[in-house]
């Protein structure tokens, strides 16, 4: 298992992987290896409880912002678009990254339904 230096070297490797540096296997091997050093008796990554928990409620946030999984039905339509990859009625209201790089927010109309508005 290779970690960067502790505490420190983890948050930044999950700063990666929300910013989108890191996706796909990348993504895959740092959560994996750094739940692992959660976990671990050992603890190599030498953590306290609150950086533990830290670091856990830290991996929830990322590993949810990336999942397109949700949505697997739909899943070309999502990849496939200059839009964000994720269905613009579940995020109303927010920004962020389009497959295009640009940013766009979640705008409702006056029926309510949302749809993505580059910014």
């Amino acid at each position: 298992m290779v970690f960067l230096h502790g505490y420190g070297g983890a948050m930044m490797v999950l700063k990666s992987i929300e910013t989108g540096a890191c996706k796909d296997q990348c993504k895959r091997n740092w959560l994996q290896n750094i739940r692992r050093a959660i976990k671990s008796k050992t603890n190599p990554l030498k953590l306290d409880k609150t950086q533990k928990n830290n670091l856990t409620k830290r991996i929830k946030e990322v590993s949810k912002k990336n999942a397109v999984k949700e949505h697997s039905k739909t899943l070309k339509k999502y990849k496939d678009r200059k839009s964000p990859p994720y269905p613009a009625n579940e995020y109303c209201g927010k920004i962020m990254k389009g497959n295009d790089g640009n940013l766009y927010e979640s705008r409702a109309n006056k029926n309510g339904v949302c749809s993505w508005k580059k910014k």
